[in-house]
């Protein structure tokens, strides 16, 4: 009896085993049939810039790919790489744009603080031939005002430099750049601009390159991240904002907003009532609420949305929300191996699912 007993309980721990592998088997087999099937990635590389122009989407990542600017990832019109650079050989390291040109940065080796620009006409049929001559050179930030319209256009978007002597200027085509007296809206008295933004009617500029521009409720508000009560350059977790009604009104204080569960290195103004945040460890979204306030950062996740699966914590150097409603691009870059160093994108009118680009 106590041998049958023994055989017994052998058989129904044996049952549970397989019950539990069984359970886990399962769960394995489910996952399988959601996991996405990535396409082979086009733009890979060290990427910081993404710019419309003229109905079309730029990307750099040393060179240069373009495509139509609401083309989804099925589209036969995807990313191609430019025929031909600003100067053979040399990378490209950020692009910008205005109303009817490209701008990029070019410098002669990755050690370089400085580069030239050149510029290249965009017309609805193409990009034009590139400038013989830099139209600036001593550059050191290369950066424009965002302005995106609903239809494709940049009308309103303006492309801006600053020297390596902290002069700011705004280029003009294939033209003489004009010199700017422009103010930093962050406040920081040492340091140089970084980046652009707009509100619809005036350009602001910031010391900041994690830096967003929103219009709502007739209110214009700056968004940023520093720790405490005084603008700093050290990248935190913390989301703060001011605001003000008018060009002749004074900025409000600093005001805290919510924080964010990684290192903020993205701020972009995803229309008036989200920003996109990326961080050392993903992205997040934050939700603006009606007196401008943004909320703690959010992790997107769930059934429509499989960043978490894609990219999950790499560091993200660039988020876009160019193309039809929904869609949003992002770069990563992966600190432990280039091999992750992608471009993403996640189209709302296609499958709902973040793949590469």
């Amino acid at each position: 009896m106590k041998n049958n007993g023994i055989i017994y309980k052998f058989f129904i721990i044996t049952a549970i085993i397989f019950l539990l592998g069984s359970c886990q088997q399962d769960v394995i087999f489910y996952d399988i049939a959601q996991e996405i099937e990535y396409e082979d990635p086009i733009v890979q590389g060290n990427i910081f810039s993404m710019v419309p122009c003229e109905g079309q989407l730029f990307v750099q990542n040393n060179s240069i790919f373009s495509k139509a600017w609401n083309a989804n990832r099925n589209s036969s019109k995807k990313w191609t790489q430019l025929e031909s650079l600003p100067e053979s050989g040399k990378p490209v390291v950020r692009l910008a744009s205005d109303a009817s040109y490209l701008y990029a940065l070019v410098i002669n080796n990755s050690n370089d603080t400085t580069g030239s620009v050149y510029a290249a006409q965009v017309t609805s049929t193409g990009i034009g031939e590139w400038t013989a001559e830099p139209v600036a050179s001593d550059v050191q930030e290369l950066y424009d005002n965002k302005v995106f319209n609903s239809d494709g256009t940049t009308t309103g978007r303006n492309a801006y430099f600053t020297t390596n002597n902290r002069v700011v200027k705004k280029l003009n085509g294939a033209g003489v750049p004009e010199q700017q007296t422009v103010t930093d809206v962050i406040g920081n008295t040492d340091s140089y601009i970084r980046a652009a933004g707009s509100d619809g009617t005036q350009d602001y500029f910031s010391s900041k390159d994690v830096f967003a521009v929103v219009q709502k409720s007739g209110e214009t508000y700056i968004y940023t991240s520093f720790d405490g009560n005084t603008p700093s350059p050290t990248a935190t977790k913390a989301l703060k904002y001011k605001h003000r009604s008018t060009d002749s009104d004074p900025w409000s204080a600093w005001l805290s907003g919510g924080t964010t569960n990684s290192i903020i290195t993205v701020l972009t103004a995803n229309g008036n009532d989200e920003l996109l945040i990326g961080t050392q460890a993903g992205y997040e979204t934050s939700a603006i609420a009606s007196d401008g306030k943004p909320a703690n950062g959010v992790t997107p996740s769930g059934s429509n949305n499989n960043a978490e699966s894609a990219f999950g914590t790499r560091y993200v150097t660039g988020i876009w929300a160019y193309g039809d409603a929904g869609t949003l691009y992002i770069s990563v870059i992966g600190v432990e191996h280039s091999q992750f160093n992608k471009l993403w994108g996640f189209y709302n009118s296609d499958d709902k699912k973040w793949n590469y680009e």
